[in-house]
């Protein structure tokens, strides 16, 4: 079950109700990066102008499709960017240019002279002419940070994938030697590292010359440095970037007159502190939508709260402030907190402002983390962001990290019981109930509030349609219950011809329309451990707890002689622990199975891994045992 890094109401609800589309990228190996060199400049007031030279060859045919454009995206406030060449060069030699109306450029703006809401991103693309397998594209730009998102400061992070041939890379920077940038090499050849004329000039290349791929049972936990690459930074500690976003979002959340009236508003009747911050945190989920926030600066710096409250809406950043603000006006001190939501939880040694891609609240009053755009229970924080590396605004102190998720709240019942009758045919009902606190979250609650009567007929269809029977299927939309934080869903059936009596025959033990939650656990480990070249994972996985139960009660009628059943299973780590039972008394079978996932998370090591792969060896034939009768 720690396997599956996904609302286990996803597995009861969304394998339902919900379907998607996928895209399909090219594979690896039907392209090579040629060449790629960034060649950047930076300057004392933290302003850059780089030059990009980028050439692909395509290998594949499934790859020219992609490789007939680039995208370049850039902010249109802070950034400007200037198309120097692009072109095609054909596999005998010839370039072929691109014209000038080969390039497409996408602006948001606002209307007329104003500027826009929430977006300034741009994007120019550039179509390469007559693009076929063994043609290689280039294109060459300028491009210009005019407006830095922090003043007199840098950060970057360069990471090369092995999955990706490149055939010739370079990375070279000049920077200003009284920024005093701080640097790290990851299995990068050093061919520049010199001062001159005032400036620090450092230059890196890569080769890639085949493709390694990684396969991974779990989602793995990835530390900077895994991949070859380099690290740079004027920030001389996290502290430091802590206090610049700071500079610019405390003086945001000013309590005006606004703020004012509406914290004491949405509090009325409230106490305590605690209540009334619940109070206040409930009233911005409900309230406030989110909507990213991509103006140049305005990516890391809070918009006007009159703006938000205006338009209910906000980013991560103004959902943030709105709620420091707000707490603020009832005397309850708070912070926001910068984190990243990624698998990396170990900040690395090089200050980097790119891990981090988020922002939250924290009360240290009760020792309390919020998320106003998760749309989590007040008290809660999504697991992702649950035992990460935090960076409080005020307060700071290394090494904090935001509480685990808590231990023992997730737990997945699905009790089913099935009658067969004599002439084969089944009814039944599936009660599945999962407790979580991410079921109380906003964008869940809103899944259920939109399950139509229409969604759920076609979803009935749908069930019948998949399971290859005849007869009837009902799906309510099911019930939530807040104080207990469980999400319950009834599932009605009545199948035709579902047991051939009279001739021998055999039936997993997995009654229809009864998501087998154990077992969706246990097969992703199992698909795992059939790639036989999986790589160890170095800093081990993302992981977290649970418990799962599945009670079914199977009625046989008179005519059907049950011939065998599964025996019983116990098996047991130092973590999760496995148990299944089957009594069958007279014509009716009862079984129970338990998996229980004590794993502390977030991360688990190889040895956790281990522990796991040999559960999954031993619970996985039980979960394939069948039923046999005639």
């Amino acid at each position: 079950m720690k396997r599956l890094n996904i609302l286990f109401l996803q597995i009861v609800v969304l394998s339902f109700f919900v379907s998607s589309d996928a895209w399909s990228a090219p594979s690896q190996e039907s392209f090579k990066i040629t060449k790629f060199y960034f060649d950047d400049i930076i300057n004392d007031d933290g302003t850059e102008n780089s030059k990009n030279t980028i050439s692909m060859t395509v290998l594949r045919e499934d790859a020219v499709k992609n490789l007939k454009q680039y995208t370049i995206n850039y902010s249109t406030s802070a950034e400007k960017v200037e198309v120097l060449e692009a072109y095609t060069t054909k596999a005998d030699g010839r370039r072929i240019d691109a014209e000038k109306n080969n390039f497409q450029l996408n602006v948001n703006s606002g209307r007329k002279d104003a500027p826009p809401a929430f977006s300034d991103q741009s994007s120019l693309t550039v179509v390469f002419p007559d693009v076929v397998v063994g043609d290689t594209v280039t294109v060459v730009y300028n491009k210009m940070i005019t407006d830095p998102l922090f003043p007199k400061q840098f950060s970057t992070l360069w990471s090369f994938t092995k999955d990706v041939i490149y055939d010739d890379a370079r990375i070279s920077y000049s920077i200003p030697l009284s920024l005093n940038a701080k640097y790290k090499n990851y299995a990068l050849t050093e061919t520049m590292n010199k001062q001159e004329n005032g400036r620090q000039l450092l230059t890196w290349t890569f080769k890639n010359l085949e493709v390694k791929k990684t396969k991974y049972i779990a989602p793995p936990v990835r530390e900077i440095g895994d991949e070859p690459g380099v690290a740079l930074s004027t920030f001389p500690s996290y502290v430091a970037i802590a206090e610049a976003y700071g500079a610019r979002a405390n003086p945001k959340a000013k309590v005006t007159d606004q703020i004012q009236a509406l914290a004491n508003d949405i509090t009325k009747g409230k106490i305590t502190p605690q209540e009334q911050a619940k109070a206040l945190y409930d009233w911005e989920i409900d309230n406030i939508t989110y909507a990213g926030n991509c103006i140049g600066i305005g990516s890391i710096v809070p918009r006007d709260l009159d703006f938000v409250l205006k338009n209910k809406m906000g980013d991560c950043k103004d959902h943030a402030t709105l709620l420091q603000a707000l707490l603020s006006a009832k005397g309850i001190e708070s912070t926001q907190a910068l984190i990243g939501v990624n698998n990396i939880y170990k900040l690395p040694d090089i200050p980097l402002v790119e891990i981090i891609n988020h922002v939250i609240n924290y009360i240290p009053s009760l020792n309390l983390y919020a998320d106003a755009t998760s749309g989590m229970p007040f008290g809660y924080l999504d697991r992702k962001i649950s035992g990460k590396p935090v960076l409080l605004v005020d307060g700071y102190k290394d090494g904090t990290t935001t509480p685990k998720f808590p231990a023992g709240s997730t737990q997945v019942k699905v009790d089913a019981k099935m009658a067969i009758t004599e002439d084969g045919a089944a009814d039944g009902i599936t009660t599945i109930a999962t407790t979580t606190p991410e079921g109380a979250s906003h964008s869940f609650q809103q899944q259920i509030r939109n399950l139509t009567p229409k969604k759920l007929e076609e979803a009935n269809e749908d069930a019948l349609k998949h399971s290859g029977y005849q007869g009837t299927v009902t799906m309510n939309a099911g019930t939530w219950d807040e104080k207990t934080m469980t999400y319950t869903i009834d599932i009605h059936y009545h199948l035709q011809d579902y047991a051939h009596i009279g001739t021998p025959s055999a039936t997993n033990v997995e009654p229809p329309f009864s998501p087998q939650a154990i077992g969706i656990s246990i097969s992703y480990v199992m698909q795992g451990l059939a790639q036989k070249d999986s790589d160890k994972l170095m800093h081990g996985s993302q992981c977290s707890n649970g418990l799962i139960e599945e009670n079914y009660q199977y009625v046989f009628p008179k005519n059907m002689n049950i011939l065998a059943i599964p025996n019983d299973v116990s098996t047991s780590t130092s973590v999760q622990a496995y148990t299944s039972k089957y009594a069958l008394s007279g014509q009716t079978l009862n079984v129970s199975r338990k998996l229980n996932d004590t794993t502390p998370g977030p991360t688990c090591g190889s040895e956790i891994e281990d522990e796991y792969k040999q559960l999954a060896i031993k619970v996985w034939p039980d979960l394939k045992a069948q039923i046999v009768y005639k």
